[in-house]
């Protein structure tokens, strides 16, 4: 739409005078021959680095969670537990937000973890937190760096304190899971709550390994840092005139809002958040730049999902087998606990 104002603008037209469907006319008609021209630039060199980048990025991903996994002694190896994260990288790139994809994970996990469904879903969750609360804390780090950028617009000042609003309510639920103190009482005047009571004990299993913790947090911190650096490697074939420290507080900003769960994987949301951050005061990119930096790395992403519908189309079968034989241990291990509770 900016860019379809722009063409307006340059054929004397008042683009506020103007339908809302003679303005998407002209945004259809001018936008993308703009838009193909920047895709252009783009050297199949820079986008095969920022393609590894992206593959860093799941590596790493799968490796948090096998960590946290192992923690739980759930007894899937890494390789499993790659495979499965690449079933969740498919199922992200189309539904809702950027966390559709973590209930398969948890479909899948539960198969291969025997009578140990509840703990893998807590990893599951605790994977997800962990990782939304370290890029939520790097976006912090750089508020600093780039206070007169942010100050310099009054939707990025919106959008920052949005974000830590986000990275509180997520530290907040972390520290109550797992002290199990506020949520355990509540729990405790509610019947039929054994499930969730389960959970919140493999939440303080979890949190009994500090090291595991600091591992994972880590692996989180340098998984940021190649998220950083593939959108650097884009910017730069792009031509945009963009610093790393500036990418650094605006890509993971937008990564973190895009993920809830609001359009599938969260396309538009990503886009529009782009062109308005990157189109304001002291940056001014152009709209076509600014949204071919989204859709080149999204691209980037979506070829990893491609290699994960090969994973998924491999493991489909026998998973209900898995499921349902996990369910069966999964009650006996309940009988098991309430004979033990009776004595």
């Amino acid at each position: 739409m900016e860019q379809g104002a722009k063409a307006a603008l340059q054929m004397g037209s008042n683009w506020e005078e103007l339908t809302r469907w003679e303005q998407w006319g002209i945004a259809w008609f001018y936008g993308p021959p703009v838009l193909w021209e920047v895709f252009r630039t783009i050297s199949p060199w820079g986008f095969l680095f920022s393609l590894l980048c992206v593959g860093m990025t799941v590596v790493l991903g799968a490796w948090r969670w096998y960590l946290l996994l192992k923690a739980q002694h759930a007894g899937i190896s890494f390789w499993r537990t790659f495979e499965i994260t690449m079933i969740g990288q498919f199922f992200n790139s189309f539904l809702l937000g950027a966390t559709g994809g973590d209930i398969l994970k948890a479909w899948y996990g539960m198969g291969d973890a025997k009578n140990q469904r509840t703990e893998v879903i807590t990893t599951v969750i605790g994977d997800r937190l962990v990782g939304l609360l370290s890029m939520l804390f790097f976006t912090i780090i750089f508020i600093l760096p780039n206070l007169e950028l942010l100050l310099a617009d009054k939707r990025r000042i919106i959008l920052i304190l949005f974000t830590m609003g986000m990275f509180f309510c997520c530290l907040i639920f972390l520290v109550m899971a797992g002290s199990r103190g506020l949520l355990s009482k509540i729990l405790n005047y509610l019947p039929k709550m054994h499930k969730i009571e389960r959970a919140l004990e493999a939440c303080d299993k979890m949190f009994r390994h500090r090291v595991v913790l600091a591992e994972v947090f880590l692996i989180s911190m340098v998984l940021n840092v190649f998220c950083i650096l593939q959108f650097f490697i884009i910017a730069y074939d792009l031509q945009i005139s963009i610093r790393a420290i500036q990418l650094a507080l605006i890509v993971p900003m937008i990564i973190c809002i895009s993920s809830l769960p609001i359009t599938p994987s969260g396309l538009g949301v990503r886009e529009n958040l782009y062109v308005i951050i990157l189109g304001g005061p002291l940056l001014q990119i152009e709209p076509a730049q600014a949204l071919a930096l989204s859709l080149v790395a999204y691209m980037g992403y979506l070829c990893w999902s491609a290699l994960g519908a090969f994973f998924y189309l491999l493991c489909r079968q026998g998973i209900h087998h898995k499921i349902e034989f996990a369910s069966t241990q999964d009650r006996q291990s309940e009988s098991s606990r309430k004979i033990e509770s009776a004595k």
